[in-house]
Formats: C-alpha cells, structure tokens, sequence
C-alpha cells in the first residue's frame, strides 16, 4: 500500500471558453517513507496538485487514495475529519495563529474536531518541540520568532497528529540559502525518522538533494519523473 496514489485525476475550473485545465490526467504513486518533490513553473498546476492530494480541493475526475483509502468521494465533512487525522500541512506562508504561542500553536490541532489538550498533546506538542530546536522559544509568540523559526513551528503543527503523509508547499520560498538548508534539514530528519512519506512542491533547486525523487509537472502534465535523482540518497542527502 502506498501513503499516496492518484489515478488519472483532472482539475478543471470553470467552463466554455473560461475552462482551465489544472491537472490533466495525473497519474502518481508515492511509497511509505519517501520525499517526493513536485517541480514546475508558475501557473504549472503543482500546488493545485498537492491541494488535491490533500483533500483541500476536490478533483474534477479520477480517484486520490491517501494510504489506501479512497477520498474522491467524501464530502466536506468526511474530508475535514480525514485531513486532521490522516495529513499534515506545512503551507508557503507559514499561517501560525498570530496571539498564540509557539506551543499554543501546535495544542490547537488537537482541538480540531473536539479533541483535548490533555497530558499526551502537551508531551507530543514538547517533544516536537525540542526536536526542532524550540524548546526555549515555546513561549513566543510569532512575531517574537525568526522566520525560519516560524517555519519549524509550522513543521510541528502538521507532524503533531502523527500523520502518515505531510504535504509541503514552497518551504524555502522566504528564506535565504542557509535557512533553507537548516529547514530542510530538520523536515528531512523528522519525516525519515518516523518513516512518513512526503511531497514537497518547490521552485528551488538549492534543496533537490533533499528528494529521493524529483517529479516536473507542465501545464498540468507529469512530463518527467526522475526516480534516480544522482544527488539524493535514502536519506535524503
């Protein structure tokens, strides 16, 4: 079973001589335990792709089955609850809860759906924490955190449901190069060490070691998928 695998999936908005087509018959598998990233120019179709394969829209056609349970069909509330349990989020721009803190912002998730902050959420909510090099800012608010800072905090936000597929949009978009590198890194080391799979959607070819496989999409088309990227490793490095 994969953690992910869309099957002929389109995504077409609007309709007559407004149509769009986003996704044009996309086809792709993403194994338990691999970063997979997503290539393209703008306008190329690969954050709608990721927000498909999430559950946020809603494909025109084709199937998207997220470690083997087929979402095409939910609707809006079946696919709320889906996402809470089942994906985690890292977006471009990072979204933490402004008056919240560091911490705070990674307790909410759990109240999502009516869940509780209770003993377990604040030890899961720590330890990511600490994993992430946070430890001593859990008391901030965003504003009080460096920008690479906020986007770890926002690495623990989507990992704090234990979900088995995190999707991530532009996660180097707004730092510089060393940054980039420390963020990356930390995404890689938490997703290998807990075997998750991810997809990646980047414009940055600074961070292509990172992937154990690098996928382009054009005009809403797979046109290459390179499963033998030279410059990564089962590691990601």
């Amino acid at each position: 079973m994969s953690a992910l695998d869309l099957k002929d999936v389109r995504k077409v908005y609007g309709d007559g001589d407004q149509k769009v087509v986003a996704l044009d018959n996309v086809s792709l598998s993403v194994a338990d335990n691999e970063m997979l990233f997503i290539m393209g120019p703008s306008g190329s179709g690969k954050t709608t792709l990721l927000t498909v394969a999430g559950g946020l829209l809603q494909a025109t056609s084709g199937s998207v089955v997220v470690g083997g349970t087929d979402i095409s069909g939910f609707d809006g509330r079946e696919l709320a609850a889906f996402r809470r349990d089942r994906i985690g989020f890292v977006f471009q721009a990072v979204n933490l809860v402004p008056f919240l803190t560091a911490r705070e912002n990674l307790l909410l998730v759990r109240q999502f759906g009516g869940g509780k902050i209770d003993t377990d959420a604040r030890d899961r909510a720590d330890s990511l924490l600490t994993d992430l090099g946070l430890a001593d800012r859990a008391g901030n608010l965003p504003s009080q955190l460096s920008g690479g800072q906020q986007q770890r905090v926002a690495i623990g936000r989507a990992l704090m449901n234990e979900p088995p597929l995190v999707l991530v949009d532009e996660p180097t978009s707004s730092l510089d190069s060393e940054l980039g590198q420390q963020v990356m890194e930390l995404l890689t080391k938490e997703i290998k060490s807990r075997g998750l799979a991810a997809v990646v959607v980047t414009h940055d070819d600074r961070i292509l070691d990172f992937a154990d496989r690098i996928v382009q999409i054009v005009d809403g088309k797979l046109t290459s998928d390179s499963s033998d990227n030279s410059s990564a490793s089962p590691s990601g490095r």
